[in-house]
């Protein structure tokens, strides 16, 4: 195939023009890359975390007025049966206080099942003293968290006070401490659901059921699934946090377009070389097309070389961003928790998306870059382009 031969004679002849056009492909594809590994890291970390430290979905009185949910347990036995749920958690939960000697805190104290609170939220697995289950086996236990416990200062097997106006004294036993890495660990307490409800002077009711699903994005589905059938309003996570998902949506968005025009730059860069390569050979083009080469082989020779000189820059750029990604990620860097809804280190994931993504973008854009050169070419005139060279 001569056109091919052309294409690499021409790119050969100016090495320093050709270095150039590569390489600021490849830092194009690189630094998309590694800004698509962390827009990447930062929408799963933000998502995985949503996912794994509330349930997917939360059912709650349908009427604003009521307060609790009557008749739980034959909710929680139908809500149960529904196709593509992992467990289902009531919970009644209420505000109080925690006192150990001088120290005292506000806790939300949540009334639950262990076994099935674990199911929906996998607390055992955060367990750093102590145990969840420990809450089956006593009816004064509690379990609270980590930042709870140092302002407490108790620790595993301590005995608190309940503090609550409207109740009776009530004394409960660390049975455990968590970690959970989210804000409950300051303000979340875990006891018996019964014990809860005695405290509280209330028999058989829930403040919610929590859920969890095996697909948490047929968690929609689901939650209408289960409002239809119940009649109880049945708020998806999706549906909690909607906004999060839409500004996630309106970033990428954005990001998108800034690619775009990173793209557009490398690709100029791309059509600068193919130019000035039609320009200093003309009469090789001339003398081609006097041979009896035809139009579109011209075309063909040039959208040739944007294809290999972008090929190059491709391969070199994932390179650089594949390197530069694992560099920057084997570091934890910290960011103020308020910049990103809360994550303190950068997350960077690698992810084979990204890199389709950057080649077949790359490339789209090198060959439009290359059309313009490319006709230019083919429309030389002959007998000009050997006189004027």
């Amino acid at each position: 195939m001569y056109e091919l031969h052309i294409a690499l004679r021409h790119i050969s002849a100016r090495k320093r023009l050709t270095f150039f056009s590569v390489f600021a492909v490849a830092l194009a594809i690189g630094v998309i890359v590694v800004f698509m590994s962390m827009m990447t890291g930062f929408t799963d970390e933000l998502v995985e975390s949503t996912i794994e430290n509330s349930p997917h979905i939360v059912v709650s009185p349908q009427n604003n007025d009521e307060e609790v949910i009557h008749f739980y347990r034959y909710y929680s036995e139908q809500i149960v049966d529904n196709e593509g749920i992992i467990g289902v958690s009531p919970i009644f939960k209420g505000q109080a206080a925690l006192q150990y000697k001088d120290n005292a805190k506000g806790v939300n104290l949540n009334g639950i099942d262990p076994l099935a609170e674990d199911a929906v939220m996998g607390i055992e697995d955060d367990i750093v003293s102590g145990s969840f289950f420990a809450l089956s086996r006593t009816n004064n236990g509690v379990v609270i968290g980590d930042k709870l416990a140092e302002e407490l200062e108790v620790k595993f097997g301590d005995s608190v006070d309940l503090v609550n106006p409207e109740a009776e004294y009530f004394s409960y036993k660390v049975v455990g401490i968590f970690d959970s890495g989210t804000p409950n660990d300051e303000t979340a307490a875990y006891a018996r659901l019964d014990s809860v409800l005695d405290v509280f002077d209330e028999n058989e009711v829930a403040s919610k059921i929590n859920i969890r699903v095996h697909d948490p994005y047929q968690a929609d589905d689901i939650a209408a699934s289960i409002e239809a059938e119940t009649g109880l309003d049945s708020v998806s996570w999706m549906e909690a946090n909607g906004e999060i998902l839409e500004l996630l949506n309106t970033q990428a968005v954005i990001v998108w377009i800034y690619y775009a025009l990173i793209y557009m730059i490398a690709g100029f860069g791309i059509a600068n070389t193919l130019f000035t390569v039609v320009m200093d050979k003309k009469s090789e083009i001339g003398m081609l097309m006097a041979m009896g080469t035809s139009r579109s082989s011209i075309t063909n020779i040039f959208l040739i070389e944007s294809v290999i000189l972008g090929s190059m820059g491709v391969i070199l750029g994932c390179i650089i961003g594949y390197f530069t990604t694992i560099s920057l990620a084997s570091y934890e860097i910290s960011i103020p928790s308020e910049t990103y809804f809360g994550l303190t280190t950068l997350p960077l994931k690698t992810d084979i998306g990204n890199y389709i993504y950057a080649i077949v973008f790359s490339f789209l854009i090198n060959i439009v870059a290359g059309v313009y050169p490319a006709r230019r070419a083919s429309k030389l005139d002959p007998v000009e382009a050997i006189d004027t060279a």
